[in-house]
C-alpha cells in the first residue's frame, strides 16, 4: 500500500467535482495531479472557486480541458463526475492500458443489467460487457467487495438516503408488504446547469415534484434492495425539490402485515438498526427522533430514524444526508479509502466544512 497516491478528477468544476478537491485537499494520503473543466480550463482553482482556499485548500492546481497519456501514466485513482452516459463515453475513449482504479461518481456502471439501463436510462450500454466489473459502492454493505475492487459505481444520492434507511430492515427479514418513498432533496441535486425552473426566483419559496412515474433511481434501489433481501421489490419512488441549497430528506413508508404488533415491531427494529449501525463511522441510528437537514449538512453523516404506526401497520423510516457528501464527493472518498487501503474515515472527519 502507498502512503500517498495520486488522483485524477474528471469534470472537476461541477458541485460533486468542487466538493471532491476540497475533501482530496484535505486528505493526508492523496495529492491530486488533475482536474479537468472545459469552460475553466488553465484557471486556477482557487480563482474559479473562492471557497476552495476558504476551506483550507493548499495545493495551487489549474483545470485542464483533457489528461495526456502522461497524466494518466502518474494518477493511481481516477474519479468521473460527469453527467449520465458520459462516464461510460470517457472510459471507452481513453487508449492505452493503464493501471489506475476507478470511481464513477455519475450513474452509468450503478445498474448491472443491460437491459435495465437502457430501460431506466433510454440509450444503449456503450460499455455492457463491463457493467460486471463495477462493485456498487455503499461501502456500509459492500464494503469487502469495495476492497477489492478496481472499479466502483458510486450510488446516487437519492438511493443512499433509501439504501441506508431500508437496509437493517430488509436484511433483517421484516415482513414487508408495500414501500413508498417520498425525497426531497435542494436544488444542488440537479447538478452545476442552467435552466429555468432552477433559478433562485423559481426556487425561492416553492416546492414541487417531479419524475413521479419512472425516476431512473428507481431501478437502481430496487436492484440493491434484491441484492441485500434476495426478494425482488417493486417501490413507489417520488422525488421532491426544496428550496434549499443542499441536503436530502427520505422518508420510507414500509406496509407490514396487519398482526404486526407496535411492541414486538418497535423492538425488533430498532435491534436491528443499532446492530446495522454499531461499527458504521458515517451513519447513525437516533431512534424515533427525528432527524434534520441541519444536522448533516458539510458531513459525511446519514442520520436515521423510524416509528411504527400500529393503527395502520405501517413501519415509518426517515433519513439526512448531505446530497454532495455522503451523496456524492464524500462518499467518493469514503469508497477511495477502502480501496486503496486507507482508514476508511481519512479525510472526511469534518462538520460543517463545505457548507
Amino acid at each position: 500500500m502507498k502512503k500517498v497516491i495520486k488522483a485524477g478528477i474528471i469534470g472537476g468544476s461541477g458541485f460533486t467535482g468542487l466538493e471532491m478537491i476540497k475533501i482530496l485537499s484535505r486528505h493526508k494520503n492523496t495529492e491530486l495531479s488533475f482536474a479537468t473543466s472545459r469552460k475553466y480550463k488553465n484557471m486556477d482553482v482557487t480563482k474559479v472557486f473562492p471557497s476552495y482556499k476558504d476551506a483550507g485548500g493548499e495545493t495551487s492546481i489549474a483545470f485542464i480541458e483533457k489528461p495526456l497519456e502522461e497524466n494518466y501514466r502518474e494518477i493511481d485513482i481516477l474519479f468521473l463526475c460527469l453527467p449520465p452516459h458520459k462516464s461510460m463515453e470517457y472510459l471507452k475513449n481513453i487508449k492505452g492500458s493503464y493501471d489506475f482504479k476507478v470511481i464513477d461518481v455519475g450513474s452509468d456502471f450503478r445498474l448491472k443489467n443491460p437491459d435495465d439501463y437502457r430501460y431506466w436510462y433510454g440509450v444503449k450500454h456503450l460499455m455492457k460487457n463491463k457493467l460486471s466489473e463495477f462493485v456498487y459502492g455503499l461501502p456500509e454493505v459492500n464494503k469487502e467487495d469495495i476492497k477489492k475492487s478496481r472499479y466502483v459505481s458510486n450510488p446516487g444520492c437519492y438511493p443512499t438516503s433509501v439504501l441506508l434507511s431500508i437496509a437493517p430492515v430488509i436484511k433483517g427479514g421484516i415482513d414487508i408488504k408495500d414501500i413508498y418513498i417520498d425525497s426531497k432533496s435542494g436544488v444542488t441535486g440537479a447538478g452545476r446547469k442552467l435552466s429555468d425552473k432552477y433559478l433562485f426566483t423559481n426556487i425561492e419559496n416553492n416546492f414541487y415534484a417531479y419524475s413521479p412515474e419512472g425516476h431512473r433511481h428507481t431501478g437502481e434501489i430496487e436492484q440493491e434492495m434484491e441484492n441485500m433481501s434476495g426478494k425482488k421489490f417493486k417501490v413507489s419512488f417520488t422525488p421532491h425539490i426544496l428550496p434549499v441549497n443542499r441536503g436530502i430528506f427520505t422518508s420510507v413508508y414500509c406496509s407490514l402485515e396487519k398482526d404486526s404488533k407496535e411492541s414486538d415491531i418497535g423492538g425488533e427494529v430498532y435491534g436491528l438498526f443499532d446492530d446495522f449501525c454499531s461499527e458504521l463511522p458515517f451513519v447513525k441510528f437516533v431512534g424515533n427522533d427525528i432527524p434534520q437537514l441541519k444536522d448533516v449538512i458539510g458531513t459525511n453523516m446519514c442520520l436515521v430514524s423510524c416509528s411504527f404506526d400500529g393503527r395502520t401497520g405501517t413501519l415509518k423510516i426517515f433519513s439526512v444526508i448531505d446530497n454532495l457528501i455522503k451523496g456524492a464527493a464524500g462518499q467518493a472518498v469514503q469508497n477511495m479509502n477502502l480501496m486503496m487501503g486507507f482508514d476508511e474515515a481519512e479525510g472526511l472527519n469534518f462538520n460543517g466544512l463545505f457548507s
